[in-house]
């Protein structure tokens, strides 16, 4: 039986062949290396940089969104006036490309970037349309130089000439259904195939060993800087009420005093004789996988500030699908309304602390790191990502018989 699929055109920020090996350009990488589908066009406004790597996707015909920036450095940055010229051009690019490509549906890929998502707003209407949302950019439209009122604008025309809608989270997909009543599906954040077939849960250290190593990976977001703060707090404090030891490994491109920026701590003074803070330059993925696994603990965390609780309902680290490979128990701390809490504990997936109170946080995380019930949680963090975020589970609801992919003999 052999499976024939429409001929879909990725639209995304980032092309693979140009995209980091983390976030959302990851998830781009991902989906085009799904081994029993290929996107037949790629539309992507980054399509060029030194070290393209190699993939499925050398032989997809690809159209450029941006003019070089070299020539235009400014051109995605407000222009005023001219925005409705530009974006009438690039319109006009994309139609002749996917008409010459004979498109029958696009599959369009929403980041934080608002200023992607005008463009994209403003895509050809006459070929079907899906969009998977991975990030609340009207939020975060203001690091992109957009007006809120202008992001908001072009989620609803996005919302309304879409056919299907898919987020990232069950939450966000449940507050988007809410607010704009529009139907909406979660769509998981794929793993790749070649990552799930040599997922093995890590052997444990005992429960009394001495010394507990958390990992955490990637920038301190202005999402989470804040619970990321308290949680060193809380790490210290602990280290003076417990005879055990805590090392916590920051994993990023990030210099001690930039941190302690983002943090508004000063790390020497919550550092004790058993408590340690390193921090490491971003290593290949193969690295930081062997780095993952030696870990005992893998950090998320998110915002408990009221002024980000929207976001921080909406938003969903893109880490979390490569921890729930890991073999490594999860550890969230983040409060009770979180896209991480509601999805992962609903799956026993995590070891959770939601307590805000410094002092039910403390309880919490010292029976934690008790290790009771760690060993369920890698179990139950394996299969849900065998059972939802296999990329064949996910192209199972990109790619349905409804649209056109049907199996013929």
């Amino acid at each position: 039986m052999i499976a024939t699929y429409p001929r879909i055109a990725l639209v995304a920020e980032h092309h693979p062949a140009f995209a980091k090996s983390f976030g959302t350009p990851n998830l781009i990488k991902t989906l085009c290396s799904a081994p029993n589908f290929q996107f037949a066009a790629i539309v992507a406004a980054d399509v060029a940089g030194p070290d393209p790597v190699p993939g499925p996707w050398d032989s997809v015909p690809t159209l450029s969104l941006f003019r070089p920036r070299s020539l235009l450095p400014n051109l995605s940055i407000g222009l005023g006036r001219l925005d409705n010229l530009f974006f009438r051009w690039q319109r006009n690019r994309v139609t002749h490309f996917l008409a010459k490509q004979h498109i029958d549906r696009l599959f369009v890929l929403i980041a934080n970037n608002a200023r992607f998502a005008q463009l994209a707003a403003r895509l050809p209407r006459s070929i079907p349309t899906d969009i998977y949302i991975v990030d609340d950019f009207v939020e975060d439209s203001h690091l992109y130089h957009v007006n809120r009122q202008a992001a908001r604008q072009s989620l609803e025309t996005l919302l309304a000439a879409s056919d299907r809608v898919f987020a990232i989270s069950p939450v966000y997909a449940a507050d988007l259904q809410a607010q704009y009543r529009r139907p909406c599906q979660f769509l998981p954040l794929p793993i790749p195939d070649s990552t799930l077939k040599t997922a093995r849960p890590v052997q444990p250290k005992s429960v009394e060993s001495n010394e507990i190593v958390i990992h955490h990976s990637g920038q301190v977001h202005h999402l989470y800087a804040d619970a990321l703060a308290r949680f060193i707090v809380l790490l210290s404090q602990l280290s003076r009420s417990t005879p055990k030891k805590f090392k916590l490994e920051l994993w990023g491109n990030l210099s001690r005093a930039s941190l302690e920026r983002s943090l508004q701590l000063d790390l020497r003074e919550v550092q004790t004789d058993s408590f340690s803070i390193d921090l490491y330059n971003a290593a290949s993925r193969t690295a930081l996988i062997a780095e993952q696994q030696r870990a005992d603990f893998l950090l998320l965390v998110n915002s408990f500030l009221p002024a980000f609780e929207k976001q921080v309902r909406c938003s969903f680290s893109s880490k979390t699908s490569e921890y729930l490979v890991s073999g490594t128990p999860i550890l969230i701390y983040a409060p009770t309304y979180s896209s991480l809490v509601a999805y992962l504990g609903q799956h026993n997936a995590a070891c959770i602390v939601s307590a805000e109170d410094s002092d039910e946080a403390l309880a919490a995380l010292n029976k934690v790191f008790s290790n009771i019930g760690t060993r369920g949680v890698v179990d139950a963090a394996l299969k849900l990502a065998h059972t939802h975020h296999s990329l064949d589970a996910v192209f199972k609801q990109i790619v349905t018989p409804k649209l056109g992919g049907e199996v013929t003999a």
